[in-house]
């Protein structure tokens, strides 16, 4: 399998977006990395992505944007280079994560299992240059492609392995999200009615 450059898959992001502030350009990147991993099972480009308090963080692509307020164009990257099933990504990506500003995409990543792993007990301010896992960015976006019943074993299977148990009505609830028959606030009150009910 041919791995991108990281400077092309910027580039190729830039297209689509148009002038784009730094931060909001990491984290384009690292959903394409992260969707191309739960896709493919592969890297997209071999660059380490690091958990910074901002968020995910290429420290490769970030010291040719460092001290910039806005990025126009990557003259180190062309995107036209990518193939087109790994085009068609970045398309997919911009489309979906477009909309948001960067400190939306910024929260929305520090919500997500790779980059709480990467940082362990670190608080969200303290600086940490630890590598996301490729293996755990796999697996996140993984569970999100792959069918109801596979996504829920999988989740459970990981809590095991990190020594949590998932309670009867957790498991319930997570079944019910993931073939649509509520929706994730209506779990979420559901468990908080029970939790008040039981204290």
């Amino acid at each position: 399998m041919v791995v991108a450059s990281v400077h092309d898959v910027v580039a190729a992001i830039l297209d689509r977006t148009g002038p784009e502030s730094p931060m909001k350009l990491q984290k384009l990147l690292y959903y394409t990395q992260g969707w191309h991993l739960g896709l493919t099972g592969e890297v997209l480009f071999p660059n380490r992505i690091e958990a910074w308090t901002a968020g995910p963080v290429v420290p490769d692509v970030y010291r040719c944007h460092e001290g910039s307020r806005e990025v126009t164009a990557w003259p180190e990257g062309d995107g036209s280079r990518l193939s087109e099933s790994d085009a068609d990504l970045v398309d997919t990506v911009v489309e979906r994560y477009g909309c948001f500003d960067r400190h939306q995409l910024s929260a929305m990543t520090h919500e997500e299992e790779p980059w709480r792993t990467a940082r362990g007990d670190l608080p969200d301010t303290a600086p940490s240059s630890a590598r996301l896992s490729e293996t755990v960015m796999a697996r996140f976006f993984g569970r999100m492609i792959t069918d109801p019943v596979t996504a829920v074993a999988e989740a459970r299977a990981s809590a095991y392995l990190e020594g949590l148990e998932v309670s009867a009505s957790a498991l319930a609830a997570s079944e019910a999200v993931a073939n649509g028959a509520i929706s994730t606030d209506d779990a979420v009150q559901r468990r908080l009615r029970e939790l008040l009910n039981t204290a």
